[in-house]
């Protein structure tokens, strides 16, 4: 995965990493930027893995619930999990 901060490289990383944790990586190297303005690049196979992982740690549990609640605010919290998950991890192809 790429580490940008206005499209420079900052830094390319061998691992898939939150952007908790690239803003901690960089401030133990003495690399001083808001969090707020580092943009994370994903190849297609780094997203795939990452939203995998997401969706089993984090929207499939969602989804249990709802299919045992039917309920359209359930079903409302998985969607939106989802969609938070597709943009956290970017396909660089879309």
């Amino acid at each position: 995965m790429k580490v940008l901060h206005n499209n420079q490289l900052v830094a390319i990383l061998g691992d898939v990493l939150t952007l908790d944790q690239v803003s901690q990586y960089l401030d133990n190297l003495n690399i001083e930027i808001p969090i707020g303005e580092i943009r994370l690049e994903y190849s297609d196979e780094e997203a795939e893995i990452a939203r995998k992982s997401a969706y089993q740690l984090e929207s499939d549990p969602l989804y249990m619930e709802w299919q045992f609640d039917q309920t359209d605010e359930a079903k409302q919290r998985w969607l939106a999990k989802v969609a938070e998950i597709k943009t956290r991890y970017p396909f660089p192809s879309l």
